[in-house]
């Protein structure tokens, strides 16, 4: 009899809780609201942090406002799907609306940040990484590749005046090959960036693509240079290895298999621009415009 009642009352077993539970108060202020496996937040279920008073919030230089979070967990962790929510009052703000992965945010998803920008792609751990669009406060937009939350690789990005620049991006700032073009004044711009800066380029005038039909105020002189294919082809050499140099490995690096799964929308061709008459690679040759040569 004895051997029975411990089987059944061990004062020494753990109480396991299975099921679902209207509300459960945390010690710290939080509520939960759901499903639960041997203790442990599971399924789905409503998780709200503890409010906080604004000396809190400005200490932790964190949004005022408690957050919430509704979607499915995996033992204690947000995976899945699921939505966060910050709560100021009466007041509902989205904060992120996507897949969940090992409590982080991984997969694709679209968050809301405070300063009013908008991104929608693919997350890894938390961090903006592979194929995304992000919409910014000032009216620009980028669309291209990520990686470890900074613009890297292949994109696009249009500037709020009108401008757009094409090309390669690495650590968030234009490296690489790239194409600018100059809306307002009717003008492309072809060459390597290196930082945000452009080493060597080549303008060329396109009245068509200009934003109105006035004559451009910034008109490309007529070159006095005595050898111009020369030199320039000298500058492209010379700044070439840093375009073709490796990429920067990231600690957290990952296989971005969506983004060569999707290149269609990575692909950037100058379908506007008139060929230019100046070959910037030797192997090619040179285009001769010395009279000697006109037949």
């Amino acid at each position: 009899m004895r051997t029975c009642l411990q089987r059944f009352f061990c004062p020494n077993k753990p109480v396991s809780s299975t099921g679902v539970r209207s509300t459960f108060v945390y010690p710290n202020g939080g509520t939960y609201k759901g499903y639960w496996l041997r203790n442990k937040n599971h399924d789905w279920g409503v998780k709200t942090t503890a409010e906080r008073t604004a000396s809190y919030y400005a200490q932790k230089k964190q949004p005022e406002g408690q957050l919430v979070y509704n979607g499915t967990w995996s033992h204690n962790k947000r995976q899945g799907a699921g939505s966060m929510v910050r709560k100021r009052g009466t007041d509902l703000q989205t904060v992120y609306n996507g897949q969940w992965y090992d409590d982080m945010k991984c997969g694709e998803g679209k968050h809301f940040y405070s300063d009013g920008c908008v991104y929608f792609g693919r997350w890894l751990r938390n961090r903006r990484h592979g194929m995304g669009i992000q919409w910014y406060a000032d009216g620009s937009i980028y669309l291209g590749e990520w990686e470890a939350d900074f613009k890297h690789g292949l994109g696009v990005y249009f500037y709020a005046n009108g401008n757009r620049y094409e090309g390669h991006f690495a650590r968030g700032l234009k490296n690489g090959e790239g194409v600018f073009y100059h809306m307002h004044t009717g003008q492309i711009q072809k060459g390597v960036w290196e930082n945000d800066n452009a080493k060597t380029s080549v303008i060329q005038d396109e009245p068509y693509i200009r934003c109105n039909d006035a004559a451009t105020p910034y008109p490309i002189p007529p070159i006095q240079l005595k050898y111009p294919n020369e030199i320039m082809c000298e500058l492209f050499n010379r700044y070439r290895p840093f375009a073709e140099k490796p990429r920067r490995r990231f600690n957290d690096k990952v296989s971005l298999e969506f983004v060569h799964h999707q290149r269609q929308f990575a692909s950037f061709e100058e379908r506007m621009a008139t060929p230019t008459r100046l070959d910037l690679y030797p192997n090619a040759g040179f285009v001769c415009t010395c009279s000697c040569k006109i037949l």
